[in-house]
This record gives C-alpha cells, structure tokens and sequence, in this order.
C-alpha cells in the first residue's frame, strides 16, 4: 500500500490600487491594503482557521498517525502579521504539534524560476528564513508557483540543497510517467520529484461539489477506498487550502468530510507521511524527463500567466528591472519590486481569469503598468542620489 502526502498551498496577493497615470512619480504606494485585509479576512474565517482546526484535531484523533503539509506563501504571511496575528498563532500551533511539514517556495509566489535564476533563489532563501523564524522549521521540499516544474528548476532545487520538489502529474506532457512512484529529473542526484496525483487531487478540490460528475455526490468512505486501492510508492494529493471552507463552503459538509475521510483512511491501514519524510525514506524508482515547463493549471503549462502581449509586456518589463533595482541596494524598493513579482498580477491580465479584483485584465494591466513605471521613476531617482553621494566623496 503506498503511502500517502497530504499538501496544502495558501497564497494571496497584495492586490493594486487604481493606479492612474497621474500618479505616476507622486504616489509611491501601489497596494489597496483594504481589499487586502477584507479578503484576507474573509478566507481566514471561512477557510484557514477552521481548516487549521480541523487538521489540528486529526491529529490528536489519530495519535499522531495523520501527518501534513502546508506551502504557505511569504506574501500571504507578511499579510498575517500586520491583519490577521491570529492565523499566524494558528499555523504556529499546527508546527508545534511537529506532524505539519512547511515547505519551501519562492517568497512573492513569482515566475521567477523562469525568468532570473539567481531571483528564484533570494526568493526561496527568503521564504526558508521566514518559516524557521515564525515555526521553527528549516524547509526540505519545494513548492513552486503553480507547482511549476522542468529538468532546470529540478536542477535548481539541487543547487539550493532541497531533498525534494513538488510537481504536478502532466501525463501529457512526461511520456510513461507513473505518478505514484518517486522519481528524478535528468542530472539530478540527490534532490527526488514528488508528482501530484492529478486525477484524484482534482476529484477532491474540484469534482465533490461537480453535480455533473459521474461519482455526485462523493462519499469519503469511497475515496478512502480509492486511497487503499492504489499502487506504487506514495500518492501525492495536492490543493489550495482554500478549497476547504471557501470554494467548498460549509455548507457543502466540505470539513466534516474530510475529516470522515482521513479517520476512514487511516482505518484501513494507510499511512501519512510528509513530502520531507517520503524524499528522505524512499529512493526514487525511475528517472522523468521534463525540458519543458509545466504546471498545476488547466492547461499544464504558463498560459495562465503568458497567453497574451500585455501579460508577456508585463513580465519582461519586470525582469528588466532587475539589476538596476538590486543595484539600488534600497531594502524597500527591492521589496516593493519583488511584490511586484507575484504570478497573480499576470494572472489577472487574462481574459478568463475569473478572480481578478479589476473591471477587466486591461484594467489590471494598466494598474500594474503605471506602478512599475512610478517604481522606474523611484529607482532612477535612488541612482542619481548614489552618483551625487558618489561625486561628493571625491571632491
């Protein structure tokens, strides 16, 4: 029977203000902080808390037999401390009961893998210093935007010395990939793939509440016995945490499901294991070639965040920024350009994103436009100030 990995990713992004041409170079804040805090409130009532709760009282019914992951985005956590010091006091108390694993991502949720290397890395080294400062963990495993993945970011998760990397199980795109077993991406020694079991991952986050899907209404007696009929060596399950509470509200009996499901699993003799725990017990079986990028979505790949010009605008004027900004060594403007970073502003410059906060993706675009072009002006103003410093020691 192969033993099971529950992960769970949290994330919200710091969304922009109606940032209109005229404030460009007069107004050098960007985020609407209120909105911010009103979702985040909202999603920490209806979803984290009493998912927290939930998991929390598992593991005291289980004897510590069930075990879990948390990919929890440094954005959302800094979000935490200044709104909601409660939800940190939540997740703290989940590491405290030490069968919560926290994984590593890059801080801002950025597509920064792709586009800056040595970014990608700042990012998780960020990220692995907020969680051993607020849980007392050192991160093993990484969770990427997206669960983003390729024989390079595989590579790139080595370099940074991590045990493993979450990835999704694009049959389509890895040819006889077998999910369920562990795997290595090319050129890689050390550092194991876990595949998210796609089919039942999206059963739970998605197909439950689905009237039109063939298993309507779904039983956790019955995915508990999918769970115990599996092969190979670990399935993976993998979701958004908001799943739980928020795009399954209450009312769906989403947390007294789960519940019924995990007690009903280990009942019949599964076992839970943290993504850590997995990479550093079992041995991979096969080697999984991946030179292209895929990812969690729809689609599998970066359409979400690259399917139209404003998005790929955006993204290369971002990048762009890079040296000029880091050259600034100004802590708040690299801040600031970094939030600027999360994947979830390009997301919303599509036309099919249905959760954008602007009355449309050109709106998000312009929004996020204006902002980097006032954050230019604040950069160019940073070196003029470092050439004048400079000047007036040589004089």
């Amino acid at each position: 029977m192969p033993k099971i990995t529950l992960t769970f990713h949290a994330h919200q992004p710091n969304r922009l203000i109606p940032y209109d041409f005229f404030k460009i170079g007069e107004h050098a804040f960007y985020e609407d902080d209120d909105m911010n805090a009103r979702v985040l409130n909202a999603v920490s009532e209806r979803s984290y808390l009493p998912a927290n709760r939930l998991m929390k009282r598992l593991i005291e019914l289980s004897d510590g037999q069930f075990r879990m992951a948390l990919a929890i985005s440094g954005v959302i956590l800094e979000q935490a401390e200044y709104h909601r010091p409660d939800l940190i006091t939540a997740f703290k108390e989940l590491a405290d009961t030490g069968h919560v694993e926290f994984l590593a991502m890059p801080y801002y949720s950025s597509l920064a893998s792709i586009y800056s290397p040595n970014e990608f890395a700042d990012q998780v080294a960020e990220h692995t210093q907020l969680i051993q400062r607020l849980f007392g963990q050192t991160p093993t495993v990484l969770w990427n935007t997206g669960m983003l993945y390729s024989n390079t970011i595989a590579a790139q998760a080595e370099e940074m010395g991590l045990r493993g990397i979450m990835a999704d199980g694009n049959t389509g795109a890895i040819p006889n990939l077998y999910t369920n077993d562990l795997h290595r991406a090319p050129a890689v020694a050390k550092t194991t793939t876990l595949f998210r079991n796609r089919e039942l991952s999206n059963d739970l986050a998605n197909n439950r509440t689905n009237p039109s899907w063939s298993e309507y209404p779904l039983s956790p007696y019955t995915f508990a016995d999918w769970l115990t009929q599996q092969h190979g060596q670990s399935v993976n399950i993998a979701m958004d945490y908001e799943t739980l509470g928020e795009r399954q509200s209450d009312a769906t009996g989403v947390f007294e499901f789960w519940r019924t499901l995990i007690l009903a699993a280990i009942e019949q003799g599964n076992t839970f294991v943290t993504p850590g725990q997995l990479a550093a017990e079992t041995e991979p079986k096969a080697i999984a070639d991946c030179p292209q990028n895929i990812s969690c979505s729809a689609t599998g790949d970066m359409e979400l965040w690259t399917s139209n010009d404003m998005q790929k605008e955006a993204i290369r004027k971002i990048y762009n920024l890079e040296g000029a900004v880091k050259d600034s060594m100004d802590p708040d403007l690299i801040h600031v350009w970094r939030k600027l970073q999360s994947a979830d502003h390009f997301q919303y410059m599509q036309k099919e994103n249905c959760f954008t906060p602007y009355p449309s993706p050109y709106e998000g675009y312009i929004y996020y436009m204006n902002a980097l072009a006032d954050l230019q002006i604040r950069v160019k103003r940073e070196h003029f100030v470092m050439d004048i410093q400079k000047g007036a020691r040589w004089v």
